[in-house]
């Protein structure tokens, strides 16, 4: 008889270095993009992310920092190079790595 895979062993386990960056002299940390909560793949496009999917995948990514960061001015192609650059840290394409899961 096998034993059943546990799925809470597995999420402690595959924990990841989270992403850091600074904003006007503050420092933000963002999870491994594949350990954001699952809700948000049926909230977003994940295939091609707008500008909204893209706001609402960093504000879920800052969580508690959100409020910090939204408060400070910052042009729209730097928060496209944020994204890019979280993209870069987690190795794939953002969306290829949170809808990978065969469903």
């Amino acid at each position: 008889m096998s034993t059943a895979f546990n799925l809470d062993v597995w999420v402690r386990e595959a924990k990841r270095e989270p992403f850091r960056f600074t904003l006007a002299d503050r420092e933000y940390t963002m999870p491994f993009a594949g350990e954001l909560d699952k809700k948000i793949l049926s909230a977003v496009n994940m295939t091609s992310p707008s500008a909204a999917d893209i706001e609402m995948l960093l504000k879920a990514g800052l969580a508690a920092q959100w409020r910090a960061f939204d408060d400070q001015p910052l042009p729209l192609a730097a928060l496209g190079e944020l994204f890019r650059q979280w993209q870069s840290h987690e190795g794939a394409p953002l969306g290829e790595s949170l809808a990978s899961a065969d469903f």
